[in-house]
């Protein structure tokens, strides 16, 4: 693959996002706009300790379950697929897209735990799910896209496009990346009742004033929330979905005070999505986020 041609690619996709950032910005603020150079790169060894934290999002409450640093180098050792974002000269990367196929890292701890992880959490919404997981898996790969919450979603359709066009040099090289499907781990929130009540115009926590819950009352399926606004393109275009509860609780208190409080209820849902869908996923990615 020439380098220059990368480099000069990624550059291309670069001020494009700057542009629709802008743009966004220049919608949502009469005010002044503050320009963000954002800059994309291959994965490198500097990047380990953010491709890590990056990877602990995924599964929150359930990363301990998860080897993140054996993920996080397996990352790094194929950086011809895949992208990171940075901003300036920062050193950890605000943003992740890459692939890691089950079947090719299959011997891998990591990989199996992520495999086992999924099809664990399949079982428990059915057998049904759970065999249509398992059959697909041997032919799929785990679609990661992390970034932090304060990046504009306007990154994800270069970084996904410069993925689909890594994955299709990786396959003429003769590379193990040809795969049927992709396995994505959205993030997502139900509301639930807060413990935040209003009195005299002073919002102060139920609990601690030891009142008592009302009794609750029938209710309709609550709505979900997506954490990242582009998963509700990646929910249009899925083959089979399916929500989960974490296996473990929060281990920080503050946290679990914090998503009490202001009556948020954390998951995950999974996509599995075609590979031939992608192409229709990413064009109307496009035309959401850069509308």
């Amino acid at each position: 693959m020439d380098e220059t041609k990368v480099l000069k690619r990624k550059k291309e996709e670069e001020e494009d996002v700057e542009d629709a950032v802008s743009e966004s910005d220049g919608e949502k603020l009469d005010q002044e706009t503050v320009d963000v150079d954002f800059e994309f790169f291959d994965p490198k060894p500097i990047d380990f300790h953010g491709l890590k934290s990056l990877l602990r999002q995924t599964f929150a409450n359930d990363s301990d379950l998860i080897p993140t640093s054996e993920l996080a180098d397996l990352i790094i050792a194929q950086p011809s697929v895949g992208t990171t974002v940075k901003v300036e000269d920062e050193h950890d990367p605000y943003a992740l897209m890459t692939v890691i196929g089950f079947t090719e890292h299959a011997e891998k701890g990591s990989v199996k735990a992520v495999r086992e992880y999924v099809l664990e959490k399949a079982r428990k919404v059915g057998p049904g799910v759970a065999d249509q997981v398992e059959t697909l898996l041997p032919t799929a790969a785990w679609l990661v896209n992390e970034r932090l919450i304060n990046m504009p979603p306007q990154v994800v359709p270069p970084m996904l496009t410069m993925l689909m066009e890594e994955v299709e040099w990786a396959i003429e090289d003769g590379e193990p990346f040809k795969f049927d499907y992709f396995v994505y781990i959205s993030k997502i929130y139900k509301e639930i009742e807060s413990s935040l009540v209003e009195e005299d115009g002073v919002v102060v926590d139920e609990k601690v004033k030891g009142k008592k819950k009302k009794a609750k009352t029938a209710a309709a399926e609550p709505t979900i929330f997506y954490f990242q606004s582009e998963d509700e393109v990646f929910a249009e275009h899925a083959e089979l979905t399916f929500d989960f509860k974490f296996t473990k609780s929060l281990q920080s208190s503050d946290s679990r005070r914090a998503f009490q409080e202001y009556g948020i209820d954390p998951l995950r849902r999974v996509f599995i999505i075609k590979q031939e869908k992608m192409k229709g996923l990413l064009k109307e990615l496009e035309g959401v986020l850069n509308a």
